[in-house]
């Protein structure tokens, strides 16, 4: 009986892949340059203009509520309302002026709540826009 050798490769035959390698980037290479990219579109960012600003600007009218530092409100530096009354004086304000603003300027020691419910009654009186201040001390 005769047994079959099997025959084993040596341990340095092995498979040269630096050719391989070389043809990868290569094909690599070549399909970046010949590659055409989509160009997304970003956000248009426009910027002001570098125009002077025109003297003849008018801001528009404005209404001051002053909260003070004991939660008493100050209509226009003149009188002293309660905050739950901002919302009747400023319709009297909307109604005669339609493109006023309010302005709501809090004392720095005055309570958080009054001046959001002076906020609240000044959008409840219709105002179209009203901005919050804090007074310098």
């Amino acid at each position: 009986m005769s047994r079959k050798r099997s025959h084993k490769a040596p341990a340095g035959d092995d498979v040269n892949v630096t050719p391989l390698m070389d043809i990868v980037f290569i094909m690599l290479i070549f399909f970046i340059v010949t590659a055409t990219f989509a160009r997304e579109k970003g956000i248009d960012a426009k910027t002001p203009e570098d125009t002077p600003p025109d003297d003849k600007t008018i801001p528009p009218p404005a209404l001051l509520l002053s909260i003070q530092q004991d939660g008493f409100v100050r209509v226009n530096n003149v009188r002293i309302i309660d905050p739950l009354s901002t919302k009747p004086t400023v319709e009297e304000f909307m109604a005669r002026e339609p493109k006023g603003v309010v302005l709501v300027s809090a004392a720095p020691t005055s309570p958080a709540g009054i001046a959001v419910t002076v906020m609240d009654q000044a959008y409840a009186g219709k105002a179209s826009a009203v901005s919050l201040a804090l007074q310098s001390e």
